[in-house]
């Protein structure tokens, strides 16, 4: 009888895998601020760093997601003169959240990532609706749902499958390891 040895994963180089996070949050915030604003559909922008951050959460897991969602958060906001926090707090619960699903659920489907950025999207575009309330901004919760909600969710869920196609490729495709598998 043969015995199977199992075969271990090559190392990470951590630097060039850092390195390739570090691109992906400068596309990731220059999409953001300079093609998103110029981009009307259905009256909403696309939001390419919230895409982005719940890519890396699903192929990096929720720490990573986290991290990379606050670091992201935080350069768009201040690249935009937005509140600060306000982004990094969202992005944060995205990446979290995303790596989250990507560690307990099965990934095996290829409507996973679409599905994790139409959740990420309703809850980003909740959470930033939320705080625009608290920001005592007065816009009337009807308009914010149809104007701005619904059509963010449709124009990012459409652009989720080719921009995690792509952020897969970048970072050279390396899967999370799942919660059952570590055990």
């Amino acid at each position: 009888m043969a015995r199977t040895e199992a075969v271990a994963p090559a190392p990470r180089n951590v630097w060039l895998d850092l390195l390739r996070l570090g691109a992906a949050l400068l596309a990731a915030a220059l999409l953001q601020t300079t093609v998103a604003p110029n981009v009307h559909i259905l009256g909403a922008n696309p939001d390419f760093a919230l895409i982005v951050v719940a890519c890396i959460g699903l192929l990096r897991g929720c720490e990573a997601g986290a991290v990379f969602g606050f670091v992201a958060g935080g350069l768009v906001s201040l690249v935009l003169f937005e509140p600060l926090g306000v982004s990094s707090f969202v992005f944060v619960v995205v990446g979290y959240l995303a790596g989250r699903y990507a560690e307990t659920a099965d990934l095996a489907g290829v409507a996973a990532p679409v599905v994790t950025v139409f959740g990420a999207s309703i809850l980003g575009q909740s959470l930033f609706a939320i705080t625009q309330f608290l920001l005592a901004r007065q816009v009337p919760f009807w308009y914010v749902t149809t104007r701005v909600i619904v059509p963010a969710v449709i124009i990012d869920t459409l652009l989720a499958a080719p921009m995690y196609v792509f952020t897969r490729w970048w970072l050279h495709g390396e899967e999370v390891r799942r919660v059952h598998e570590a055990a």
